[in-house]
């Protein structure tokens, strides 16, 4: 028996499938939702090499060329189709903005770092240029991290970026991440050496962060009446 569930019971980070196509989760005008079939085109859009993102999104390595874009479009197209992608916990969703529901503008995943010690590792991507240095990156990686922390058993979750890509790294400080490693010097980008960091957060930090967050604003609420 796992986290007070009782024998029998479903836990909720047990694998099924979700048939919902409500959004995965909104906060402060951003939301996560599940891939569809009419995302692919946008999607292949900004895989495409030129795009400005790649410079900060783990720019120490090539960007895919183009066959291999289309070779991930259609795997991705494959797993839409026959359900695969909404088997929960998701894999990948993207991220839009409450006002545009339908468009495109970054992703957010999550990879084994370690299967056998459920140690998860999350990206977030935010591709179009004009929503980056605006929040967006921090309020999908917040709607990501309750998602995984929801409906998975995990015990921590953390992310890996450079530290030349600031803007990521303010993310991790404004959710209450922690600096849990630096690899100085160990990336090379145009030229110039970076330290890859990793930040992380455990469940316990999380869920005692969003508990002192709902409390503060209940009595802002009530402060207000």
């Amino acid at each position: 028996m796992r986290n007070g569930q009782s024998p029998g019971a479903r836990a909720p980070w047990q694998a099924g499938p979700v048939t919902s196509d409500e959004p995965i989760g909104e906060s402060r005008g951003i939301l996560l939702r599940h891939f569809t079939v009419d995302d692919l085109a946008d999607y292949r859009m900004w895989l495409q090499p030129d795009q400005e993102w790649h410079r900060w999104n783990g720019p120490y390595g090539p960007p895919r060329g183009t066959a291999e874009v289309d070779a991930g479009i259609e795997r991705l197209r494959a797993r839409i189709e026959d359900g695969s992608l909404r088997v929960a916990p998701i894999e990948r969703a993207v991220v839009a903005v409450a006002d545009d529901p339908q468009r495109l503008v970054g992703m957010v995943s999550w990879h084994w770092e370690a299967e056998e010690s459920d140690w998860r590792r999350m990206g977030v991507s935010v591709f179009d240029p004009h929503l980056r240095g605006h929040g967006t990156g921090t309020e999908a990686l917040r709607i990501w991290t309750d998602y995984l922390f929801e409906h998975t058993g995990v015990v921590r979750l953390d992310f890996s970026t450079w530290s030349g890509n600031t803007r990521m790294l303010g993310v991790g400080h404004r959710l209450g991440f922690v600096e849990e490693a630096r690899f100085r010097e160990a990336r090379e980008v145009r030229g110039e050496r970076y330290d890859s960091v990793v930040m992380g957060v455990l469940r316990r930090e999380w869920l005692a962060q969003r508990e002192q967050s709902t409390l503060k604003a209940a009595k802002g609420s009530a402060s207000e009446q």
